[in-house]
């Protein structure tokens, strides 16, 4: 699988739906699932959770949780639907997360890291991976990180997702934790020429993807998540930086014709939130007010769609 370039996961965000979205903006990057409970998947109907349908880009289901029991079953089931990699969070800072003891606050207890990833790996059909942060609080990032990585290295761990900040548990909020600790892509960098034969993939502060391209090249990858979401449209340009494509891209009308052809199918519910990730896609253009209000309202869809275009082709019309 190539890694090279990531859409990070993100809760309430990178749903189903934004990835069959991102899928029309790019044939290839690498897509993410949100963060998904073990006990979410196993304890309820799993299709409600895992349903990756009408997505045709390599997809990592990211899973979130502390009991190895429980990993391991819901890795079990997961082998059911069409993931290219089974990924345990190991960055996740809120304080939600911290009291049911997994995501970041796991990489305090690298014994049950191990525990938890050898149940997974015993049962699961693909490679499975880590995301993780530099460290926890006041932990020691240069001999405390290489020691938890090569740790993960004895047990077949060979992907790691790095996020290049620490993570402050108590005091901070997770938006928080994604700007205040400061980006150390230095140490990322460490990482790949300490462990030569791991996948390193970088996550953190990432806007400029062909800024991005050259300067990390001599990681495996980059991952994205906010940059992503916030402006989906930058997502034509991934295919041709980072997998040297000349395939044209889709049209932004045609993946409106796609999109509601799409959202045709859902049932209400998930239309709102198919039409909730699609507001950015208009971002920076004439009536991209209007746009947005269309998209909110409850105009039936084929009115909606007619107006996206309309507002599409008035801007082609100006730019030309």
């Amino acid at each position: 699988m190539d890694r090279s370039f990531c859409i990070a996961p993100m809760m309430r965000r990178t749903d189903r739906h934004f990835r069959y979205l991102s899928g029309l903006l790019s044939k290839k990057g690498i897509l993410f699932t949100e963060m998904i409970h073990a006990n979410a998947i196993n304890r309820n109907e799993p299709e409600r959770f895992l349903n990756n349908s009408d997505i045709s880009n390599a997809t990592v289901l990211q899973v979130g949780g502390s009991c190895p029991k429980e990993l391991k079953k819901a890795t079990l089931i997961a082998n059911e639907y069409n993931y290219s990699e089974i990924n345990l969070n190991l960055g996740c800072p809120s304080s939600k997360v911290q009291s049911g003891n997994f995501g970041a606050v796991l990489m305090k207890d690298v014994n049950l890291v191990k525990n938890c990833l050898s149940e997974m790996m015993k049962v699961s059909l693909k490679e499975v991976s880590v995301k993780i942060r530099l460290g926890v609080d006041d932990s020691d990032i240069n001999k405390g990180l290489d020691y938890f990585i090569e740790e993960l290295t004895k047990i077949g761990v060979n992907t790691f997702y790095v996020h290049a900040r620490i993570a402050l548990l108590k005091g901070l909020d997770p938006k928080e934790n994604r700007t205040i600790p400061p980006l150390n892509y230095e140490r990322v960098f460490q990482i790949k020429k300490d462990f030569k034969h791991l996948n390193v993939i970088i996550n953190g502060g990432i806007e400029d993807f062909k800024m991005a391209k050259d300067k990390f090249q001599k990681l495996d990858g980059i991952m994205v998540g906010r940059a992503a979401y916030d402006l989906p449209f930058k997502l034509f340009d991934v295919d041709r930086i980072f997998y040297n494509s000349t395939e044209p891209n889709n049209s932004l009308i045609s993946v409106i014709d796609q999109m509601f052809e799409y959202i045709d199918t859902l049932d209400f519910k998930d239309e709102i939130k198919t039409k909730f990730h699609m507001l950015n896609l208009f971002k920076g253009l004439k009536n991209a007010k209007k746009s947005r209000l269309l998209l909110l309202s409850n105009e039936k869809n084929d009115k909606i769609k007619s107006e996206l275009k309309n507002i599409l082709l008035a801007n082609e019309n100006q730019a030309a």
